[in-house]
């Protein structure tokens, strides 16, 4: 049976996390960084998790278009969880900002080397992006077939179902972010449904 997750940053700063209990949240994903720079609010999000005995992850939003600076990236949030147990729901790579994707980019070695670099650090990883930036034959889309099939993915789309678990059903979908438009209290959120045992 799938559970209840949703995903905060700094513009979910003030929400209620006895609401977010109260809700069915049984995790939470929280923005550690942006690029390399650090994520304000992310500490207060984790320490409101362990408070509240919520499941927790991190992601962080990429700006890479080389695996060197994927690397770079993944350091980051290492060296920021430095202190912290290791994140029950992982480090995901979040891969949609328009340089992952530009032309020439080889957006799969991107994602390898963020996720190779957080293996070898001793941190689970997956990759988080929408359905439609999967593909069989860009190299500036992610390529799951040229991934190891122990990658994890988190999926976002909102048309009703998630397009990747149908296209990939090989592949090892923990996560499917159906909406961006629910409501813990007065505050918004996307809402996801997470199918590895939290």
């Amino acid at each position: 049976m799938a559970s209840k997750v949703i995903d905060v940053s700094y513009w979910q700063k003030d929400i209620d996390y006895d609401a977010v209990v109260d809700a069915g949240v049984e995790g939470v994903i929280i923005k550690i960084s942006e690029g390399c720079t650090e994520e304000e609010t992310w500490r207060h999000h984790v320490e409101q998790c362990i408070e509240h005995g919520l499941k927790w992850g991190v992601y962080v939003y990429s700006h890479a278009s080389t695996p060197e600076r994927a690397r770079e990236e993944a350091e980051t949030a290492i060296m920021l969880l430095s202190g912290y147990p290791a994140p029950p729901m992982c480090i995901w790579f979040d891969c949609e900002a328009p340089e992952c994707f530009a032309g020439g980019v080889d957006t799969t070695a991107v994602c390898s080397a963020f996720i190779v670099e957080c293996n070898e650090a001793g941190f689970r990883a997956g990759i988080y992006s929408s359905s439609l930036k999967f593909t069989d034959y860009m190299e500036n889309s992610i390529q799951p077939n040229l991934l190891a099939d122990y990658v994890p993915y988190w999926i976002a789309d909102y048309r009703g179902y998630n397009g990747f678990a149908q296209t990939y059903p090989d592949k090892h979908v923990a996560g499917w972010q159906w909406s961006d438009k629910e409501y813990i209290g007065d505050t918004n959120v996307d809402m996801n449904e997470w199918y590895e045992e939290l």
